[in-house]
């Protein structure tokens, strides 16, 4: 919750690449990165579970991103906790706002798991694949920019749409 803007794609990616450079140990890398991913979120759920509504309505946690991530929950249901580990921001809050709506644990640590899973394995082995490549090799410093470019994209939609949502909602005001 603290670091909703650190690129974690690119940083999976990267350890990925890095392993198949010699330079990480991949088994290592996946126990941690899943336990990390897993923990991270059971973590969040917690607290928006315990302490969520205290800190939405003192200011702490932004009502935009909330309901943000409560209209991906309306739209996708309990497997937003898994759609939202490639979604940054949304990635962040989705635990989060699982827990200040209560959804059952037992729930969310199902959903927990399988999202930790297909993320950490996607992006780190995706990494893995194609870290030792001569293009990615040669320009690894690039490759992990427009991994980090690309997965801003999703902000970047949502922030243009929000522009055209408040400039319609004010053509139709002044009408």
């Amino acid at each position: 919750m603290l670091t909703p803007f650190l690129p974690g794609d690119s940083l999976l990616f990267a350890c990925g690449a890095l392993s198949a450079l010699g330079s990480l140990d991949l088994a290592t890398l996946l126990v941690i990165f899943l336990t990390s991913a897993f923990l991270g979120d059971a973590v969040n759920y917690a607290a928006g579970k315990f302490l969520g509504a205290a800190a939405v309505s003192k200011g702490l946690v932004k009502k935009e991103f909330v309901a943000k991530t409560e209209k991906f929950y309306r739209k996708h249901g309990a497997r937003t906790v898994v759609l939202a580990r490639f979604v940054p921001i949304v990635r962040t809050f989705a635990p989060f706002v699982a827990g200040i709506a209560a959804m059952p644990y037992s729930t969310f640590s199902v959903f927990n798991a399988v999202g930790a899973l297909v993320w950490v394995l996607s992006l780190t082995l995706a990494g893995a694949a194609f870290g030792n490549l001569p293009m990615v090799r040669d320009n690894f410093g690039a490759v992990v920019l427009g991994i980090v470019a690309v997965s801003l994209v999703p902000l970047l939609f949502e922030a243009f749409a929000k522009d055209d949502e408040d400039e319609a909602g004010g053509k139709a005001a002044a009408a």
